[in-house]
């Protein structure tokens, strides 16, 4: 659904400044998609339901690591559109669960093309007039680039969430049925779950198991 106004401000400025997370600014991983999805259910006054996107979406993308210039697919302002429009949802709707764990993957690719495209534009941008620079030159190109960062990451997380919100608002329309969300989950959980076990490789497989089992065991005695 799409939040009011001062929410849907909030979840934009929210937005950009993980997408400065991501690469530009401080990496502090705040822009994993568990933490920037469960921030932008505590804007919208949902955090359970930005809980369970992120944790959905940041063990589907534990394999991605935003390295030096390597390509990737921008979970933080995708994290936050999926989970700021699904807040306003009905708590038992897999539909809506289902719809904004795939729109988060299809915007997150979207997010990693607008990177390539700014640092194509910054490398056009950046470069100073021939002759001596000076310090102040250096530092304005710097906090410019900054500066567009920022403001794609707002314009990727507003349109995300107008796009989400209007798709979550008339579902009506889609031939979705609950029934059929179930295995999709479930299909989801198991994509999920095989991409983290590449992080682990085969030596660290047992310890995975491990803690999968213990995790297991203490839900099972709540």
């Amino acid at each position: 659904m799409i939040p009011d106004a001062p929410t849907l401000l909030l979840l934009g400025l929210l937005g950009g400044v993980l997408a400065l997370d991501a690469t530009s600014v401080g990496q502090f991983m705040l822009s994993r998609p568990l933490i920037a999805a469960g921030l932008a259910g505590m804007i919208a006054g949902n955090p359970e339901g930005g809980i369970v996107v992120g944790v959905l979406m940041e063990a589907i993308h534990l394999a991605v690591l935003p390295v030096g210039a390597a390509r990737y697919p921008e979970a933080g302002p995708a994290s936050v559109a999926a989970a700021g429009a699904f807040a306003g949802a009905p708590a038992t709707s897999q539909v809506a669960l289902l719809a904004s764990v795939v729109f988060m993957l299809a915007w997150g690719w979207l997010g990693g093309r607008s990177v390539e495209w700014m640092r194509r534009l910054n490398a056009r941008i950046a470069v100073p007039a021939a002759g001596p620079v000076e310090a102040e030159t250096v530092e304005w190109l710097h906090w410019r680039a900054i500066g567009l960062d920022f403001a794609r990451g707002v314009v990727v997380t507003l349109a995300g969430l107008l796009v989400l919100g209007t798709l979550l608002e008339t579902l009506g329309w889609i031939p979705f049925r609950e029934p059929w969300t179930r295995p999709a989950l479930a299909l989801s959980a198991a994509a999920a779950l095989a991409s983290s076990l590449r992080l682990f490789g085969r030596r660290r497989l047992p310890l995975f198991a491990a803690g999968a089992a213990a995790g297991a065991v203490l839900l099972w005695l709540r």
